[in-house]
């Protein structure tokens, strides 16, 4: 079973069962949230553009997102504040704003997709 903990402060509980591989839950980007210290700044929006159009629209995208999202609220509460968490994800983040930018992902103010 998993704790699924939302931005919104809602949760809930999946089984195995109850794990499926559609549109994924209500969102928030918050590893690069902890990292760059905004949901509304430029590299968010990149990501969360790239999360939408790019991730949302294949099958492994759509699991890779729900896995996310069962795992990072929940590290993001307990660590994002920390240094130690923020750093490692830093650079890889970085590069990958920085290649989805080069790719034509604008970092302009985005609003996010309804789920």
């Amino acid at each position: 079973m998993v704790e699924v903990l939302y931005m919104d402060g809602s949760s809930e509980k999946l089984t195995g069962a109850n794990i499926k591989c559609g549109d994924p839950p209500k969102t928030g980007c918050y590893i690069a949230t902890a990292v760059y210290g905004s949901y509304d700044c430029p590299q968010v929006w990149t990501l969360r553009r790239f999360r939408d159009h790019t991730l949302a629209a294949s099958w492994y995208g759509r699991t890779f997102l729900h896995a996310y999202y069962a795992v990072s609220p929940t590290l993001v509460k307990w660590f994002g504040w920390t240094a130690w968490f923020q750093k490692p994800w830093r650079g890889p983040l970085d590069r990958l704003v920085a290649r989805l930018r080069d790719q034509g992902l604008a970092d302009t103010p985005y609003q996010d997709r309804d789920w």
